[in-house]
């Protein structure tokens, strides 16, 4: 976001933006209509990404030492595998929000721990 731009800079990015939703939204259409009925397709791309967002709740309601930098990194990779997981249907998709959870726990502790290990070494 940049502050003291001209109205054509703003008018601009407001139509690239426009844009990329509508495409966004045609590639969701055209997935979500080959997944079958409304409630099923709303729950397929859902498990995409419930499992991560309530790993990142939490790690922030009980795992309160690690950090938010931590979190995000962990975040994004999880969200990496759990799509992978779900295109090439490694397991069913209720499972991916699972997973989803579990891996933002894991990795973002281990990251953590390996943050911790570093500043450790940088101190010696």
């Amino acid at each position: 976001y940049k502050q003291n731009e001209s109205d054509k800079h703003y008018l601009t990015a407001s139509r690239w933006v426009t844009v990329g939703w509508g495409v966004f939204c045609i590639v969701t259409a055209v997935f979500a209509g080959r997944i079958g009925n409304l409630i099923e397709a709303v729950n397929v791309l859902g498990s995409y990404f419930y499992g991560t967002i309530l790993g990142i709740f939490m790690v922030a309601f009980y795992m309160k030492k690690i950090g938010g930098n931590a979190v995000f990194a962990a975040a994004c990779i999880t969200e990496v595998i759990v799509i992978a997981a779900g295109w090439f249907r490694v397991v069913e998709f209720l499972w991916l929000n699972i997973i989803g959870c579990f891996l933002v726990m894991v990795i973002a502790w281990a990251i953590q721990q390996s943050s911790r290990k570093d500043a450790g070494e940088i101190a010696n």
